[in-house]
């Protein structure tokens, strides 16, 4: 059924894989081995540093969906924070089931109610943000 092949005429076995990508072989049981090619110095290298991450928090007020007057913590100024409205994600839920059930015209009212806004304070000075102020 399947043909007949000589023995001797079979290929050798494939390179291995280090062989066949041209690698260098590395010693992995000496500890001290560096390769050449890298321009570090191990002996002069130490640990990596520590970064020191510092979080400042103020005492806040609490944040409504009106303006707040507060020192920002990033320029220090009494300020009365400015205020960018934008629709919530269940304004876009809300307008997504109005839509589907068949209230095409109405569909878009959630956008146009403050319960469906969330409020993002900033500060006018120094343009930081604040916070958010999420509508329930």
């Amino acid at each position: 059924m399947y043909p007949q092949m000589n023995k001797d005429n079979l290929p050798s076995a494939p390179p291995s894989y280090v062989d066949s990508m041209n690698a260098p072989k590395y010693e992995i049981n000496n500890p001290n081995y560096i390769p050449t090619n890298h321009s570090y110095n191990a002996s002069t290298m130490g640990p990596p540093q520590a970064t020191q991450v510092v979080v400042v928090q103020g005492n806040l007020p609490p944040l409504g969906p009106r303006s707040v007057q507060l020192t920002c913590p990033t320029c220090r100024a009494l300020v009365m924070t400015r205020i960018e409205e934008e629709p919530s994600s269940s304004a876009y839920f809300c307008c997504m089931l109005m839509f589907i059930v068949g209230c095409f015209v109405c569909s878009c009212l959630p956008f146009c109610m403050d319960n469906f806004k969330n409020c993002k304070h900033s500060c006018p000075n120094c343009n930081s943000f604040i916070g958010v102020y999420k509508s329930s």
